[in-house]
Parts: structure tokens; C-alpha cells; sequence
């Protein structure tokens, strides 16, 4: 296996490099030391393509205190236990290198397949001798076009790679051991745990949401509801006029209401709105959708869609872009698809079309399209997940390609009294793409026709009490979504860092969402209160920021890291030296929002930070208590209630957080 002057394809998995042989027609297959390697020739040149499995190489150092910043690539499977399988492809591709006179890197054209790729080339081959293929499908024509318009290396992305594994390892490495530091001198005990750059802002977010569920008090609001009838139907309306309603006030309203019995149409308003189809999926829309629709989680939302790909059913997955190839031939396509019968309907009016341009979104990727079906048809039975995944990635791209649909509203203004109310009636008259992607429906209100000057009668008129709910948990979607709005992290990894949170078990799962543990909120403290500044996410998206400008040229990698170790060193070298403070565990346990042995929170044996009323209270009470408080003062102009008896009822109501309850118990428990 050691001839001269072959060409080396390294691929990123097993699976790719199959697809890529199979579509250079490299029929000559071998096993070496159990790895499958393909050999054959294209275009009149000898090729050799071998596997990796992922990354081969991983950043070590010999050092085992902090602030450490020293490093080196070694081999994965030294650092990771579990990565022991991927010794073999190391070996491997290690001997088969060393015949080889030319290098293509052919793993994913992203930021982490191109370190894949450069890594192991350095390593075992020769850079200068070194070409990149640049595919984002995994289908034979366009494998076969990307090896014929081979590419230099995209040393830029490389670069950027890099730089992301080394702040990432600096950052995470420090922070990390400070924090076991600081556990095992507060708690007394060896506990693992991890921190991110990435991880620690989007552990403090969901603290931050956690504490605010807790200290929730529901509002109270009073609101009239009534029952009109229209024609020979009835409609239930209910509105509170623009008005912040009293008890009293509803009241009055209702019994006005009830004397008059009806309404006056005093303006009829009708529009029609053109809904555009939606753009093809990016992978964050994917991972948004397939969890609305099938609770299937981001992370495995992209392994569902790796695998498509690896399977030649789908294009890249890891992409930001909603924008489709100019080059795409979407007849080919749509013939293609038309083979399975849950499209041939829809594909058929799409292929009467004259012109076939997609909708796009405003969002781009300069290394890859929107996910789109390639028209290669699955050779089996897909499993009940994968089809949901493939189906939506189907149906958004047929409707991308489909008309838009048109909604028309009719508004009616009625006058009660002195009060005017809006009421709609809505018809969905083209269905247009909602009919291909029906994942997607408009909730229509019953249809109904009324005229200018015409008498509504009001059947019945209600006061109704209602209570606001708590802004709703993050699920891991949500908190998905919540990390790209606030750009950390990338659209490839914020599904991981999600999942980690909860191996690290920093995160649960609830029947209300994700929620934090008790290990979690203590990290969250922690780092919040120690790293304030390196655990922010203005930090984090400056970085990010930074990395996307090395792609572009305008930053160094060397750049980048010198300043996040600036802002690293003298914070690490702060904490080094409060811990080894002797006389320091009293602040260290204020740090971690724990008691100091002179001052506990009477509900929970956290520091009291407040005293309310003689109470001593931890800063979640404290702030349980000043919510009530404020809640009592709008409670008690809207209707005539005390404050033991408001006490009373918000115990009893569920969105109540459970900081609130506690803190009301306390409190009835004294006025007893």
C-alpha cells in the first residue's frame, strides 16, 4: 500500500469516503488493519481514499494546575479514553500518507471538517502538496465536479478552526479547574466539572429564567366576556376595552352591558394578505420545526440529518444559509421525488410551472446552501424520526417552489356604550403552499358576515377573573434559539453544548421544560459571581465575531488568542490566589451564595443577603418577597382584598413560583 504517486482523499467518515469511491469509480476495495480503503484511478491518476472518524487530534498539555496556557495537537485517542477506536484510523492514514504524492482534504467543507483534514495532512503529509474538494452534497455528479475543480487549501477556514479549538481549550481547561478548585475547598469533596465559553452564558441564561419562574407572582387582571349572536351562530368574545379593569369597575360594565343587550357595527374593514412560502431550511429552522412538530431534540435533530446526508438523500446540514444554488436543477429534482408517492401530486403542479425560482431567506452561508433533497431516493424504510426529518426538509423545499397562499380578514368595529370592539372573520382563499407544507396551518376564527349599522344582539355577559402565567421555560429548542439570537456559539454546536449541560448534569428535563439542578445553580453562581466578565455573552459574540474575521482575513489567529489570554490571565491568577488564601473560605462560600456561618436565609440556609420585616432572606426570597409585595400594591386597587387573604390565594395558585409559595408559608405561618 506504499506506492509512489498516488493521490491520498481523506475523507471525514467511514460512510463518505464509500460515496466518494463509489463516485470517482474507485472499484478496488481493501481492508487495512480494519479500515475500508478504496483505490482505482480518475481522471488517469491513481486515487487512494481513506477515512478519519472525525477529529484525530486534540489539544493536551502536561501542566495540571491552572492558569495554564501551554498546549499541543496530540493524538485524540491519548487525551479521550473513549476515542481509543479512532487509534487505528490514525495508524492508517499515518502509513498510507507516506507513499502518497499529492493530499485532497475531502471532509465536510466546514470550519471543523477543514482542521480535520489540515491536521492530519500536516501531520503525515506535505501541506504544499495539499488540495481541498469542496462539495456540499454527497451525490455523484457533484463529488465527480468537485474532484475535477479541486480547490487550494482553504487555509483562511483552517485558521479560524484552529483558533476556535485553542480559545475554546484555553478558556474551558482554566475555568474548568478553577471551578473544581474552588468546589473541593467550599464543599470538601472532588467533584468533575466542565466550563465554556459557549457553556457557561447559556447555563447562566437559563439560571436567570429559572429564578424568574420562581419569584413569579401572577398578575391579576379583570376582563368582560360575552356572547353574541350572529345570524343563527353564536360567538364568545372577550375584552376589557383598553382599560385596566377594577373588581368594581367589570362589574359595573357588566351589569351597563347587560341593560343595553346589543352592539352596533360601526365599521366594516376587509384586507387581503399574500403569505409568501417559506424559505428551505437552514439547520437551526430544521431543529426549530422538528421539535414543534415531533419534540425531537436539536441534537438529535442533526444527527437525523447527518445521516440523510451521509446517505445522499439530503445536502449539508450544518448551514445557515436559506438561500438555494443558482446552478440547482430543481426539474431533475422534482422528477426524482415524483417516484415517491407522498409528492407526486404536489410535484406534478410544480413541474407545470413555466419558471421554478425558490424563496429564499435573508439568511447566508459562504460555504454552504439551504438543506434541500437531492433527489436520490431512500433505498429502504426510513425509521419514524428520520422520516419526519426527511419529510420536512422535502415538503419545505416543494413549498420554497410553490405560490403564495392568500388570506383574506374582515374586521368589524362594534360599539358597546361608549366602547368600541374589534372582532375578525377569516378565509384562507388559496391555500397555495400551506396545501405541500402542511406542518404549517393559519388559525382561522369562525367565518361570519356582518353589515355596516347592523344590531348585534349580546346574550350573555360575564366579569371573569384570570391570573398571568410565568414566561414560559426554555425547552431545549427555545434555548437553542435563545443562543443563536444572541450569536453564541455556531449553528454546528449549540445543540452539543445543549446536551452536555445536561451529561455535566447541570440541566434536567421537568414536565414544564428544561430547569437547572441543584449543581447548576450552584456553578451558575459561581461563575457568575468569580467570572462575571468571562462568562458573558457580550464576551462570547465578541469572540465570535473575531473568529468569522480571520475567515475573512482581517484578524490573525495569533491576534486572537494573545487577547483572550489577556483577559484570561490576571482574572485566573485573581481566583488562584483567593483560593489559596487560608483564610479565605468565608468569602469563597459568599461567592457560592452559601451561608458564612454569621448570616442564613431562613427558608433555605443560603447567605441572606436582605432582611425584610425582621427576615432574613437569601437574594431568590429576598426578590419572592418584593414581588409580593408589589404584587399586593396592584392586587389591592383592583379589588377589596387583604393581605393575608391575597396571601392565601396566591398560595393556592399554580403559576405561583416556588420561591413565592415559600416565602408565603413563612409569612402566614407568622401572622398565625
Amino acid at each position: 500500500m506504499r506506492d509512489s504517486g498516488y493521490v491520498l482523499v481523506i475523507a471525514e467518515k467511514p460512510k463518505a469516503a464509500d460515496k466518494i469511491a463509489a463516485a470517482l469509480n474507485l472499484s478496488t476495495r481493501k481492508v487495512v488493519d480494519g479500515v475500508r480503503v478504496w483505490e482505482g484511478f480518475f481522471n488517469g491518476r491513481r486515487f487512494l481514499v481513506a477515512p478519519a472518524v472525525g477529529h484525530l487530534f486534540s489539544l493536551d498539555t502536561e501542566e495540571r494546575d491552572f492558569p495554564v496556557f501551554t498546549y499541543r495537537w496530540i493524538p485524540r485517542w491519548l487525551v479521550e479514553k473513549k476515542s481509543r477506536y479512532a487509534r487505528k484510523y490514525y495508524e492508517v492514514l499515518k502509513n498510507l500518507a507516506r507513499g502518497a504524492s499529492e493530499y485532497v482534504n475531502a471532509c465536510d467543507y466546514d470550519i471543523e471538517g477543514s482542521v480535520i483534514g489540515y491536521l492530519i495532512i500536516k501531520n503525515f503529509g506535505d501541506l504544499s502538496r495539499s488540495r481541498r474538494a469542496r462539495f456540499s452534497s454527497l451525490t455523484r455528479e457533484e463529488l465527480v465536479s468537485a474532484f475535477k475543480n479541486l480547490q487550494p487549501l482553504d487555509v483562511r477556514m483552517v485558521e479560524a478552526g484552529l483558533c476556535r479549538h485553542e480559545i475554546d481549550w484555553i478558556w474551558g481547561i482554566n475555568v474548568s479547574r478553577a471551578l473544581m478548585s474552588y468546589y473541593k475547598k467550599v464543599f470538601s469533596n472532588f467533584k468533575v466539572l466542565s466550563a465554556g465559553r459557549v457553556q457557561t452564558p447559556t447555563l447562566i441564561e437559563v439560571f436567570r429564567k429559572h429564578v424568574e419562574r420562581e419569584s413569579f407572582v401572577p398578575e391579576l387582571k379583570f376582563s368582560i366576556s360575552m356572547k353574541l349572536r350572529i345570524g343563527s351562530e353564536e360567538l364568545d368574545v372577550r375584552s376589557d376595552f383598553g382599560r385596566d379593569l377594577s373588581e368594581e369597575e367589570a362589574n359595573g360594565l357588566r351589569l351597563a352591558i347587560k341593560r343595553v343587550g346589543r352592539a352596533r357595527v360601526v365599521d366594516v374593514r376587509s384586507r387581503t394578505e399574500v403569505l409568501k412560502p417559506p424559505p428551505p431550511f437552514n439547520l437551526p429552522d430544521l431543529q426549530y420545526e422538528a421539535y414543534r412538530i415531533a419534540k425531537i431534540s436539536p441534537a438529535e435533530t442533526l444527527n437525523i440529518a447527518e445521516s440523510l446526508y451521509l446517505d445522499q438523500l439530503i445536502s449539508y446540514p450544518r448551514t445557515n444559509s436559506q438561500k438555494l444554488p443558482k446552478t440547482l436543477n430543481h426539474r431533475v429534482i422534482l422528477k426524482n421525488l415524483s417516484e415517491l408517492q407522498n409528492y407526486r401530486e404536489y410535484v406534478g403542479e410544480l413541474l407545470k410551472k413555466s419558471l421554478l425560482t425558490p424563496v429564499e431567506g435573508v439568511k447566508d452561508d459562504p460555504a454552504h446552501p439551504a438543506i434541500y433533497p437531492t433527489g436520490y431516493l431512500p433505498r429502504g424504510a426510513l425509521k419514524d424520526k428520520e422520516w419526519v426529518v426527511y419529510d420536512l426538509i422535502v415538503r419545505r423545499y416543494l413549498a420554497s417552489l410553490s405560490d403564495e397562499a392568500l388570506l383574506r380578514t374582515s374586521t368589524y368595529v362594534l360599539k358597546i356604550l361608549d366602547f368600541e370592539l374589534a372582532i375578525t372573520s377569516q378565509e384562507l382563499v388559496r391555500e397555495g403552499w400551506f396545501r405541500i407544507y402542511n406542518y404549517r396551518k393559519v388559525s382561522t376564527p369562525k367565518k361570519f358576515s356582518l353589515r355596516l349599522g347592523e344590531e348585534v344582539p349580546i346574550l350573555d355577559v360575564r366579569v371573569v377573573k384570570t391570573f398571568s402565567k410565568p414566561p414560559a421555560a426554555y425547552t431545549k429548542s427555545s434555548l437553542l434559539e435563545w443562543m443563536e439570537k444572541s450569536e453564541i456559539g455556531t449553528e454546528a454546536t449549540r445543540a452539543e453544548i445543549i446536551e452536555t449541560l445536561f451529561k455535566r448534569g447541570y440541566l434536567k428535563q421537568t414536565a414544564s421544560g428544561v430547569d437547572i439542578t441543584e449543581l447548576g445553580s450552584i456553578v451558575s453562581t459561581i461563575s457568575a459571581n468569580l467570572f462575571s466578565e468571562l462568562s458573558s455573552v457580550q464576551l462570547t459574540r465578541e469572540v465570535e465575531e473575531k473568529l468569522n474575521k480571520i475567515i475573512m482575513g482581517e484578524f490573525s489567529r495569533d491576534d486572537v488568542v494573545k487577547e483572550v489570554v489577556s483577559v484570561l490571565r490576571p482574572k485566573l491568577i485573581s481566583v488562584k490566589k483567593l483560593l489559596e488564601n487560608k483564610e479565605s473560605i468565608n468569602e469563597l462560600r459568599r461567592l457560592a451564595g452559601l451561608n458564612d456561618g454569621n448570616s442564613s436565609c431562613v427558608l433555605c440556609q443560603r447567605l441572606a443577603e436582605f432582611t425584610y420585616d425582621g427576615l432574613r432572606l437569601c437574594r431568590f426570597h429576598g426578590r419572592a418577597y418584593e414581588e409580593l409585595r408589589k404584587a399586593y400594591e396592584v392586587w389591592s386597587r383592583k379589588t377589596k382584598i387583604s393581605f393575608l387573604e391575597f396571601l392565601n390565594e396566591v398560595s393556592t395558585l399554580r403559576p405561583s413560583g416556588r420561591y413565592v409559595k415559600e416565602v408565603v408559608k413563612l409569612l402566614l405561618t407568622r401572622k398565625k
